[in-house]
C-alpha cells in the first residue's frame, strides 16, 4: 500500500512532533507529578476537541459504540499515560521513547497473531531489525548497569507500550468506521477521567506549578501532541496499513533522542545512529507490500 504525499506529511509532523515533546514531558516533571501532569495534558486536549464534537454531534449519536471508545480511552489515554509518566520518573526523556514505542513491535505481533494478517518473511525480517535497532539506541552498557529504580521505570514503560498497542488493534478491528475526529476527542476525555480518579486522591489534581514555561509545555503537548497528532494517528491507521503506520512511528524516539540531546545534554552515542538506522531498515520491511 503506497502512501500518499498528504498522508506522508502528517506522519512526519505527528513523528517530529511526538519527538519533541518526550524532552517536554521530562521537563514538565518539574512541575508536577507524573499523573497529574497526564490528567492536566489529557484534560486540555479533550477540551480542546470539544468544538469539533460538537460539530460532529450527528456522528456522535449514530455511533452508540460507547463501550468501544471507554476502552480505548482506558489503554490509549488512562493507562499509556499514567504507566509511561510514572516511568518516566526514573528514565531520561530519550531513553523513554524508545521504549514506548516498541508498540510498533506489539502491535504488529498483534496483528499477525489476533487480526490474522500474516507478515511474511521479509516483514518479520523487518521487526527482528526494529527490535535490534531499539537495543543499539539504549546502549549494551545500559542494559547490563541499571538499578533497581530505572528497571522499576522501565518496565512500567513497557506496559504503556502494550497498553498502546493493544488500543491500536481496538480501533483497527472495532471503529474502522466512526469519525477520527470522535474517537480522538471522546478518547482523549475518557482517558483523562481515569486519569482524574486516580490523580484526586493520590498526587492531588492541584498541585501544579504554574509558570509561563510550564504553561507552554501543557499547551504543547496537550493541544501539538494529543489532540491534533492522535487525531492524525486515528486517521492513518484507517487510511494506511497498520503495520506500516506503527513501525514508521518507531522514528519517534529517534527524534526523541536527538531532542534530548539538543535540550537537555543527553549523551548522544554511536549506537544512536546504528540503531536509528537499523530501525529505518525494519521499517522499509515491514512497509513492503507482500508477494
Amino acid at each position: 500500500m503506497k502512501i500518499s504525499g498528504i498522508d506522508l506529511a502528517l506522519l512526519t509532523f505527528a513523528i517530529i512532533t511526538w519527538g519533541y515533546s518526550w524532552v517536554l514531558m521530562k521537563l514538565g516533571l518539574q512541575y508536577a507529578e507524573p499523573l497529574t501532569f497526564a490528567t492536566w495534558r489529557c484534560a486540555i486536549g479533550g477540551l480542546a476537541m470539544i468544538p469539533i464534537l460538537y460539530m460532529k454531534a450527528a456522528s456522535l449519536l449514530k455511533g452508540r459504540k460507547w463501550f468501544d471508545y471507554i476502552m480505548v480511552g482506558l489503554f490509549q489515554t488512562t493507562a499509556m499515560f499514567g504507566f509511561m509518566l510514572y516511568g518516566m520518573k526514573f528514565v531520561t526523556a530519550g531513553k523513554s521513547a524508545v521504549l514506548l514505542y516498541t508498540m510498533s513491535i506489539w502491535t504488529s505481533l498483534l496483528v499477525h497473531f489476533y487480526l490474522k494478517e500474516r507478515l511474511n518473511v521479509s516483514q518479520w525480517l523487518g521487526v527482528l531489525s526494529g527490535c535490534v535497532g531499539i537495543l543499539f539506541m539504549l546502549g549494551w552498557d545500559t542494559l547490563i548497569n541499571q538499578n533497581k529504580e530505572i528497571i522499576f521505570g522501565e518496565v512500567l514503560i513497557l506496559i504503556g507500550a502494550i497498553s498502546w498497542a493493544l488500543a491500536n488493534i481496538w480501533v483497527k478491528k472495532n471503529m474502522n468506521s466512526e469519525d477520527v475526529y470522535v474517537v480522538s476527542g471522546l478518547q482523549l476525555l475518557i482517558g483523562a477521567a481515569g486519569l482524574g480518579l486516580l490523580t484526586i486522591p493520590t498526587e492531588g489534581i492541584l498541585n501544579f506549578e504554574w509558570t509561563p514555561h510550564s504553561i507552554y509545555i501543557l499547551l504543547f503537548t496537550a493541544i501539538i501532541s494529543s489532540a491534533i497528532d492522535f487525531t492524525i494517528w486515528f486517521y492513518l491507521l484507517k487510511k494506511i496499513n497498520i503495520n506500516t503506520a506503527t513501525f514508521s512511528s518507531m522514528l519517534v524516539p529517534v527524534f526523541g533522542l536527538i531532542f534530548d540531546w539538543m535540550v537537555l545534554g543527553t549523551k548522544l552515542d554511536p549506537g544512536i545512529v546504528v540503531g536509528g538506522l537499523l530501525i529505518l531498515s525494519g521499517i522499509y520491511q515491514v512497509s513492503r507490500e507482500k508477494s
